[in-house]
This record gives C-alpha cells, sequence and structure tokens, in this order.
C-alpha cells in the first residue's frame, strides 16, 4: 500500500490538491496522512521552553484544528475509491519541520501540496510553504498542483534536463512508474542559452536513454531561451500535463546567485510541477 502525505491548510487550494491526487490513485490501495501544521506563539513542539500562559491556547488551538482534521477526513471517505484510507496529524510546528517529522515516521511514495495558500496573493503563483517544501525536503517525490488544476491521466510528461549530471535509476523511478501507470510519454526537453551539448552532456543524454527504455518518451532542444520561458513554451504549445525535473542541490555559492529552477517556472506554469530529489553524495 502506497503511503501519501497531504498538507492542507483548509484553503480551497490545498482541496483541490488533495481531489486531484485521490483521483490520480483512485485505482490502487493509497493510505492518505491529512497533516496540518499549525502555530501558537511561543508554544512549538521543538521548543524546551513551555510558557504555561499559553497551554490553554496550545490546547484550544490543537482541538480546533484536530475537529477540522477529522471533518475533511469523513468527507473525504465518503467520495474516495473503496481501497483509500485516510488517518489524520497535526503538529504545533512550521510546515517543512512537520514534513520532515513525519518522514521519520513513515515513507511517503509522494507529497502532494497545492501551490498556494489560503493567505496567498493571487499575483503570487507559488506561496511560501510550497516553495519551502519543494526547496527542503529532499527524501521524496513532491507534486506541486495549481489551483485549477483538474486531474486528467497525464498523455504528456517534460522532463526537465540540462545532462549536466548523470541520472540513476533511483531518481527517474518515480517518474517511470507513473508513465507506466498511464501509459504517458515522456518528452525529455533540453534548452541551452548558449547552444550546444558537451561532450560529458552527451553521454548522460545517452544514459538518460537507456533508463528510459521501457516507457514511451523521445528527446526535444531549444536554444538561446531562458530555461522557465522555454519549458513553459514548449509545454504549453504541445498541451503536456506535468513538468518533472530533477532538483539538484548546489553549493552555498551557487544558491547565492542561481534562484532553484521552480521558482522561476512558478510564474510560468499552469500544470502540475513534479520535483524529483537526486540524492546528495556525501563527501569523505
Amino acid at each position: 500500500m502506497k503511503n501519501i502525505l497531504l498538507p492542507t491548510d483548509f484553503s480551497q487550494n490545498s482541496f483541490n490538491a488533495i481531489s486531484y491526487t485521490i483521483d490520480m490513485f483512485r485505482d490502487e490501495k493509497v493510505k492518505f496522512t491529512l497533516l496540518h501544521a499549525y502555530k501558537v506563539f511561543e508554544y512549538y513542539e521543538k521548543s524546551m521552553l513551555a510558557a504555561q500562559p499559553g497551554q490553554q491556547s496550545l490546547e484550544k488551538a490543537k482541538k480546533e484544528v484536530e475537529d477540522e482534521l477529522e471533518e475533511l477526513k469523513e468527507s473525504l471517505q465518503e467520495e474516495a475509491g473503496k481501497e483509500h484510507q485516510f488517518k489524520t496529524t497535526t503538529h504545533n510546528l512550521l510546515l517543512v519541520d512537520a514534513i520532515k517529522k513525519e518522514l521519520k515516521k513513515q515513507k511517503p511514495y509522494l507529497i502532494s501540496i497545492g501551490t498556494q495558500g489560503r493567505t496567498g496573493a493571487k499575483e503570487v503563483v507559488y506561496g511560501s510553504n510550497t516553495l519551502n517544501v519543494m526547496e527542503e525536503i529532499e527524501k521524496c517525490p513532491i507534486l506541486a498542483i495549481p489551483a485549477h488544476a483538474g486531474f486528467k491521466p497525464p498523455k504528456e510528461i517534460v522532463l526537465a534536463n540540462s545532462f549536466k549530471i548523470e541520472l540513476t535509476s533511483v531518481d527517474l523511478e518515480f517518474l517511470v512508474g507513473l508513465a507506466r501507470k498511464f501509459g504517458s510519454a515522456i518528452r525529455i526537453l533540453h534548452i541551452s542559452e548558449e547552444g550546444g551539448l558537451n561532450q560529458y552532456q552527451h553521454y548522460n543524454r545517452k544514459q538518460l536513454q537507456e533508463k528510459l527504455a521501457e516507457v514511451k518518451h523521445s528527446f526535444h532542444y531549444l536554444e538561446y531561451l531562458s530555461v522557465p520561458m522555454g519549458i513553459y513554451s514548449f509545454s504549453e504549445s504541445r498541451g503536456s500535463d506535468i513538468i518533472a525535473f530533477v532538483n539538484k542541490k548546489h553549493s552555498l555559492i551557487e544558491n547565492m546567485l542561481l534562484n532553484p529552477l521552480y521558482r522561476n517556472l512558478a510564474h510560468f506554469s499552469k500544470v502540475p510541477v513534479l520535483v524529483l530529489h537526486h540524492p546528495q553524495i556525501k563527501k569523505n
């Protein structure tokens, strides 16, 4: 049975993300965990300080969110598939910390989250919680679902790739499984702002082709475009259903100079974005 983590802040966007995910896995045995992270001033789970005057506020907040989650769970159970199970959990933590705590208890197959929370302004495409989860959670695929995206079986998944690193079978496991489940074609898109591939990129491209041999796939190239705009233009023109990429951890200097792709892609994408994390290699 797959375990899927569904963070929710009870916004309409998070409800939509939950519905999308349930529909995506409607024919499979899945245990969904509804997670809500809340904050009570000066009273955090990981804090060693327990301000007694805040105890009642903490208990009240905890009771309120538990009741709301239970109500959501019951409504979802009525509409979900027969093979679906639901559980709830709450944490008095920031969302990223709450997810990390859950990751220590279970190994989710997927974390599915809405792109914008309850307090998000209309002009902000990805809320800060979503960006933080996509950037800081490294041990699980993350699917970020736009507010008005309704589920349909994905016919085409765009995998944006620079060919600068060799992807392993582990990196691609979730993506290949998704393509096999729905019979999706994977379109590997390389965008070069300067043009051309070097020898190492050619090698990584060949390795990727071998690892995707069991699913339908093709390679596509665009030059002299910014990466986010290129991905958007390609997927929009083809009516692609999901945009995927492998997130690579950079050095501190690179992080200071480069914005992660999804921070830029958020301004263009109208379809779900799947973040696959490349495992960090520990250096001796």
